[in-house]
């Protein structure tokens, strides 16, 4: 605590912490991958990378997101967020947060099912068969609420932090 803030300050040069700073990384890392996962199955037809790429996605998360969360519980964000506006986060960054929310919310109960759906429908080997139109329409849904998530939540980090 450098910063005169709880917790450890990041690296990214703003007043959020080293746990914010990472999961802008993170949440950029898979948008990357996510799209190079979709083009591989979808272009080139690489069924088991999609696989991998999609279970090691959700896996990472996974535990990226409860570490963050454990973060944000002990040591908060409204204080970091307070240079803001006069000592408080302004609506915007409110509102930032609320959107940011909804997307994360709907991202974190689609995204799991579709994962673990498509891991007992295709087997190993994965392969196209009965749950593939199930899975082309739900995937990309899922698919649109991660990336929808992390743009939202780098609208949030940068009025929060960066402003």
């Amino acid at each position: 605590m450098v910063s005169g803030f709880p917790g450890v300050d990041g690296f990214l040069g703003t007043r959020a912490s080293l746990a914010m700073d990472m999961m802008v990384l993170v949440m950029a890392l898979v948008v990357v991958v996510l799209a190079w996962s979709v083009y591989a199955v979808r272009s080139r037809r690489k069924f088991r990378w999609h696989k991998m790429a999609q279970i090691l996605l959700g896996s990472g998360l996974l535990v990226a997101v409860v570490l963050f969360e454990i973060d944000v519980r002990f040591n908060g964000w409204q204080d970091r967020a307070a240079g803001v506006v006069g000592g408080s986060a302004s609506a915007a960054v409110w509102t930032a947060l609320i959107v940011h929310l909804a997307c994360a919310v709907f991202s974190v109960a689609l995204w799991p099912v579709v994962i673990v759906r498509a891991v007992r429908a295709f087997g190993s080997p994965p392969e196209p068969g009965a749950h593939s139109a199930s899975h082309r329409r739900w995937a990309p849904i899922a698919a649109i609420g991660m990336t929808l998530t992390a743009v939202t939540s780098w609208v949030f980090y940068v009025l929060a932090f960066a402003v």
